[in-house]
């Protein structure tokens, strides 16, 4: 075999997926040549190395992190509308505690108005018996 049919083979032969003639072929072939034995450990050097790939440094580490902080908040505070940016929740609010408060009064009212009748103060009021069991 030749040199250019030899290195499209040393992939697929480094990892033991050829034949027995073609694993025969290219160990004899690398045996003589070499030029492809150079290609072959180099080939077996970075596919041995690819999980240590080289790592960033800190400074960059710190970079991407305050990047990526960055952009979470950005995210964060668009994702969050202001209260002033919705004025129908906060009419609704407003509207609901309007109501709590107009319900108080009207009830404390009522109390007022019903010892008044009674000649009495509104903590003395109690609520009307039952009409089985008035004697």
């Amino acid at each position: 075999m030749d040199c250019p049919l030899i290195r499209g083979e040393l992939v697929a032969y480094h990892f033991g997926s050829v034949d027995e003639a073609t694993r025969d072929a290219v160990e004899a072939h690398l045996l003589g040549c070499p030029g492809c034995l150079r290609a072959f450990l180099a080939l077996k050097r970075e596919i041995e190395t690819a999980g240590a790939s080289p790592r960033p440094s800190p400074a960059a580490r710190e970079r991407l992190r305050q990047a990526v902080a960055r952009d979470l908040a950005s995210r964060a505070s668009a994702a969050r509308p202001l209260w002033w940016r919705r004025p129908l929740a906060f009419g609704f609010v407003t509207a609901a505690a309007a109501a709590a408060m107009l319900l108080v009064l009207s009830v404390r009212g009522q109390m007022n108005l019903m010892a008044e009748i009674a000649g009495t103060t509104p903590a003395e009021v109690r609520a009307p018996a039952p009409a089985d069991e008035v004697n």
